[in-house]
This record gives C-alpha cells, sequence and structure tokens, in this order.
C-alpha cells in the first residue's frame, strides 16, 4: 500500500498538492510527457492568483470575512479558539450556510466547496488555503506569510480596540488588523447566514477592482479584460476552450500588447506539444490493442500536422519562445524536458519519419517517470484519452471568476 505525503511548511505548497491531487481525478491531465512545468509558467502569467481547484468568486470575500470577524473578538476569546481552529469552524459552517440557502432558493450547489462532505466530517479541501495565494495576489490579504504562519502568528497581542471600521482598511504598519486583511464591502456584523455564492453588485465591484489593481499583475487576462470591458464577451459560451479564446483576444486591440502576446505564445505552445500526446495515445493503443483510440489518433494526427504548419509553430526560437515564460515568473525548468522540447521542435521543422517521431515520444514519457509511465504500467482501466491534450491552462477558472463579477454587475 503506498500513500501520497508533505510536510505542512507553506500553504501555497500545499495548495498546489492539493490541485495536482485533483488534476490526477481527472481524464486528460496527467503529466506523462513533463510538460507541466511550461504550461504552470504560462498559467502564473496569465491568470495569478486563480488555480484549478478554485470554484467561486465568493471565496475570495468569505475567506477575509471569516478572519476579521475572529480579529474582532477580544484577545481571551482568541486565546481560548486559536485562529486555525476557528478558521476550520467558520468554513464548516459557510458550507452547511451555503448549501441550506441554496437548497431553500433552488440554486445549484455546484461550486460549493465540500457541499458532498458537510454530513460526514465537513469540508476536506479548504477555501482559505485554496484561495490563500489568490487573496496576497490580488492585495485582499497583505502579508507575505503561509496561511500556516499567518495562522501562528496574526493578532496573538493585539487588542479588539484596534479594529477601525473601514472598507478600505488602512495602508500604515501600526498593526492594526485591518491593514492587513481587507474589510470585503458590504460585511460590518457577524458573519452573514443568509450567504449564496451570487455577489452583489457592491462585492463584484470590490473584486473586479482588486483584480484589476493587483500590482505587478496589470497585463493579466482578468485584469485587462476587467479594465478593458470585454469581461461579458469574453466569458460566451463559443469561448469556453481557450484556443478559441486566443482567437478572440488576438484581435481585441483594447487589450495590452503584453497580454495578447503571451495569449498567443500559450496557445502555440499548446498546439505545439498537442501532437506529441496524440502519438503517446496511439503508442499506448498499440499496446492496449484499443483499435477505436489507435483509429482516432490515426485520424487526428495529419490534422494536427496541417494545423501546426499552419499556425507555424515550428521555428528556430519556438523552443526559446516556449522557455521564456520561465524566466518571467523565477521558476527552473527541468533539464529532460528542456532536451525535450528542443528535440521535438527539430524533428517537426525538419519533418523526420514517423517513427522516429514516435521514437522521442516514447523515450521522453520512459524517462519523464522511470519505471511508472503508463507505457509501461499499461492502465487497468478503459479511457478515451490518455494524459494531456490541448491545453486550457486556467482559463476555465478564470472566466468561472469573471462570470460571477458580470452577472453581478
Amino acid at each position: 500500500m503506498s500513500a501520497i505525503g508533505w510536510v505542512d511548511f507553506s500553504s501555497t505548497d500545499r495548495a498546489r498538492v492539493q490541485e495536482v491531487l485533483a488534476l490526477m481525478k481527472e481524464q486528460g491531465t496527467l503529466d506523462e510527457l513533463g510538460i507541466g512545468q511550461v504550461r504552470d509558467a504560462f498559467s502564473d502569467s496569465l491568470f495569478p492568483g486563480f488555480s484549478t481547484i478554485q470554484t467561486n468568486a465568493r471565496y475570495f470575500l468569505a475567506v477575509p470575512k471569516i478572519l476579521r470577524a475572529w480579529a474582532a473578538m477580544t484577545p481571551r476569546q482568541r486565546r481560548a479558539q486559536p485562529l486555525v481552529h476557528y478558521l476550520a469552524e467558520a468554513e464548516n459552517k459557510l458550507a452547511a450556510d451555503l448549501v441550506k440557502n441554496h437548497t431553500q432558493q433552488s440554486l445549484p450547489l455546484e461550486g460549493i466547496i465540500g457541499h458532498t462532505l458537510i454530513e460526514s466530517g465537513g469540508v476536506a479541501r479548504r477555501p482559505s488555503s485554496t484561495y490563500w495565494n489568490g487573496l496576497r495576489i490580488f492585495n485582499i490579504v497583505r502579508s507575505e506569510k503561509s496561511l500556516a504562519e499567518f495562522c501562528r502568528e496574526w493578532r496573538q497581542d493585539g487588542s479588539a480596540s484596534d479594529a477601525v471600521d473601514s472598507e478600505d482598511g488602512a495602508d500604515d504598519a501600526d498593526g492594526r488588523f485591518e491593514a492587513e486583511v481587507r474589510l470585503p464591502p458590504a460585511t460590518p456584523g457577524a458573519r452573514p447566514t443568509d450567504v449564496t455564492l451570487q455577489l452583489s453588485p457592491t462585492e463584484a465591484e470590490f473584486l473586479s477592482t482588486q483584480f484589476r489593481m493587483a500590482r505587478g499583475y496589470e497585463d493579466s487576462v482578468a485584469a485587462q479584460l476587467l479594465s478593458a470591458g470585454l469581461a461579458a464577451p469574453a466569458i460566451s459560451e463559443q469561448l469556453q476552450r481557450f484556443a478559441a479564446f486566443s482567437v478572440w483576444a488576438a484581435n481585441q486591440k483594447a487589450l495590452s500588447a503584453r497580454c495578447r502576446s503571451c495569449i498567443a505564445r500559450a496557445q502555440r505552445f499548446s498546439l505545439a506539444i498537442e501532437g506529441a500526446h496524440i502519438i503517446f495515445n496511439r503508442l499506448l493503443a498499440i499496446r492496449l490493442d484499443n483499435d477505436l483510440l489507435r483509429a482516432r489518433c490515426d485520424k487526428e494526427l495529419p490534422g494536427w500536422k496541417a494545423r501546426a504548419a499552419q499556425a507555424r509553430v515550428f521555428h528556430d526560437s519556438a523552443p526559446q519562445e516556449w522557455l521564456g515564460t520561465m524566466a518571467s515568473v523565477t521558476k527552473s525548468f527541468k533539464p529532460l524536458s528542456v532536451k525535450f522540447l528542443h528535440d521535438w521542435n527539430s524533428a517537426n521543422s525538419l519533418g523526420v519519419p514517423q517513427s522516429q517521431m514516435d521514437d522521442l515520444v516514447e523515450k521522453q514519457a520512459k524517462a519523464n517517470k522511470p519505471g511508472r509511465s503508463l507505457l509501461i504500467r499499461l492502465p487497468r482501466k478503459t479511457a478515451d484519452w490518455y494524459g494531456m491534450k490541448e491545453l486550457d491552462y486556467r482559463w476555465p477558472t478564470a472566466r468561472q471568476m469573471l462570470s460571477d463579477i458580470t452577472e453581478a454587475l
């Protein structure tokens, strides 16, 4: 029997692990070829503050509201119930209130974190952990600390009399807790029990401002769409896929050149690497004697080659274009994957025989997961597709957040 675990030093790292584990439960997300770092680098540039396990914009307001409610208690009350315990209890209650209110108002339960676990012990994936990085990026929580550090150290000695009833908080570093956690609009007093996932116009305007004004992230997709007044058309049904969104965004001159360039580069990388995953699935189909999957791959491969050639995604400087995003988010990249991307670009640029393309993909898959590649340990369950295909980055999450805001406004 085996298990996966990690040392709880950083809530940011914990959220990333939870995101990876959540992705592992979804078909089409396993990183069999080792390009996940490039995908994540593009995601960090395009959609900072968002993650694939976030569900609704409400939690960007609910978590700081809980933090402020705890901070408003007396020092004796806070000592009796440390923040980490108060937060867990409040998040369980929030889930229960959301389920109750949505049921009474015939609203969908989808998007309520933990709605299936309320009767069996409470929320497993905490909103505070899932949204913590975004709360800091969008300057709703003004702290560089991890959530665990924040819970251990925040307001341990402060008095409730330090509180100031202000929706904007204070910018001075005088120790008052509103300087670290913004008070969401229209939320004075005790935690409301009539809360739903739907935002009020005031709440939506607050989040829109925070998304637009996040320092250092002015060229992110959400910031640009909201600043340019393009959020509503961007979330149309026709633009659910990142590929379709990228075509639309290329023609929106109101978006910054840097934003449009990053979107275009991300889509070119998605198209470039899609062919490798088609070949991977074809190799796997042969081993599994899966005639349906093999026929699908044989049909899709020529079409992909034609689209890649038309878009000119393979050229001498293509790897630098793909990997250049890593430098912008101060991350390093695995040498094995760097070599594969260079070799993949060269093979497609030179038009080598299909057998060499197959060998290149198989070698990378086995080297990326020694002894664990699906090409070695064949999957037990039959699926329509294995591993990645086209990349949506975090566009579905950002699209949901923008939808929550635009519906309220």
